[in-house]
C-alpha cells in the first residue's frame, strides 16, 4: 500500500490543478456563475446554444459603467435567445444593491460575487474583465483591463462572434 501513496498524491494534485485552472481561449470555463437577482443559480451549461458575455465589474470602474449599457443594448437587439449577458459585480452587497436598483430595467443577468469565488475561478485579477463564450460553451475571447475607448471595438467583436455562430448554424447539414 505504501508504494501507491505517491501515485495517489500525484493524481490528486493533477485533479486539483485541472479543477483550479483558469480558463483561456478554447477552454470550457467554470459552469457555475452565481445567483441572479431572484436567487436562481446561473450555470453556463444552461446557456449552451447562446453566445454568452460574462463581464466582471464594479461601480467605481469607469470602463465598466460605460460597458454595461452597451452590453444591455447588445442583448436587447440580438435577443436573449441568441446572446446572454451576465454581469458579475465584485463589490460589497450594499454597493451592488444600490446599483442593482438603478439597473432594475436591465434584462441582463446581474450577479454579486462579493466573496470572490467566481472571480477567482475565472482568474480575474483586475477589472474590467470580460469573457466571450461561444455557443458550444468554449471561451472565444478574454479582455482584461481595457479602457472606455476600447468598448466599441469589443462590441464589434461580439457582433462578429454572433455572425460567425449564426453562419455556422445555418450552414450545418
Amino acid at each position: 500500500m505504501r508504494r501507491w501513496t505517491p501515485l495517489l498524491a500525484s493524481a490528486a494534485f493533477l485533479f486539483a490543478m485541472a479543477v483550479l485552472a483558469v480558463p483561456e481561449v478554447g477552454d470550457v470555463p467554470p459552469a457555475y456563475l452565481g445567483k441572479d437577482r431572484q436567487g436562481k443559480k446561473v450555470d453556463l451549461k444552461d446557456l449552451r446554444g447562446k453566445v454568452v458575455i460574462v463581464s466582471f465589474w464594479a461601480t467605481w470602474c469607469p470602463p465598466c459603467r460605460k460597458e454595461l449599457p452597451v452590453l444591455e443594448t447588445l442583448q436587447q437587439h440580438a435577443g436573449r435567445d441568441r446572446v446572454r449577458v451576465v454581469a458579475i459585480n465584485i463589490e460589497r452587497p450594499r454597493a451592488y444593491r444600490r446599483m442593482e436598483r438603478r439597473l432594475k430595467d436591465y434584462t441582463m443577468t446581474l450577479i454579486n460575487d462579493y466573496n470572490g469565488r467566481t472571480k477567482k475561478r475565472f482568474g480575474v485579477s483586475g477589472i474590467p474583465h470580460l469573457v466571450m463564450i461561444r455557443k458550444d460553451g468554449t471561451v472565444a475571447a478574454i479582455k482584461r483591463g481595457y479602457t472606455e475607448e476600447m468598448v466599441p471595438a469589443m462590441i464589434d467583436e461580439v457582433n462578429a462572434l454572433m455572425r460567425t455562430e449564426y453562419a455556422a448554424a445555418t450552414q450545418a447539414p
